[in-house]
């Protein structure tokens, strides 16, 4: 007997693609709160790169498994204080990944409201 299941694949991805999403956002905050703080490397995480191995994940499990790698940026020293935080660089990296996050939130709702709509028989 094959398990149904409520949720399908796009369901899950793209709650990865929020949990990717929110992890950036915290070290992109974490990384302008530290734009004075000497020796500081930005961090960041590959948003493509960790995506495309949620993609090949074959199970649920392994979905969950998927975001984490960080990268410094050490080629970049801003300072004498060998810091490598671009504040306008973050700040507009701040702001795609807040836009894509609520794009994704908006998505997320809608999928909500069309399955609440075939399961009530309402937009028929």
């Amino acid at each position: 007997m094959s398990q149904v299941h409520l949720f399908d694949r796009t369901s899950d991805l793209l709650r990865v693609e929020m949990d990717i999403r929110s992890k950036r956002h915290l070290l992109l905050v974490s990384n302008i709160a530290n734009q004075d703080t000497p020796g500081y490397m930005a961090r960041d995480i590959s948003f493509k790169g960790e995506l495309a191995k949620a993609m090949d994940a074959p199970t649920r499990e392994n979905l969950d498994k998927t975001a984490g790698a960080l990268s410094t940026n050490g080629d970049e020293t801003v300072g004498n204080d060998l810091n490598t935080v671009n504040i306008e660089l973050e700040m507009q990296k701040l702001a795609s990944n807040t836009g894509n996050y609520n794009a994704l939130a908006s998505m997320v709702g809608w999928k909500y409201r069309m399955m609440g709509d075939a399961i009530s028989g309402e937009g028929r």
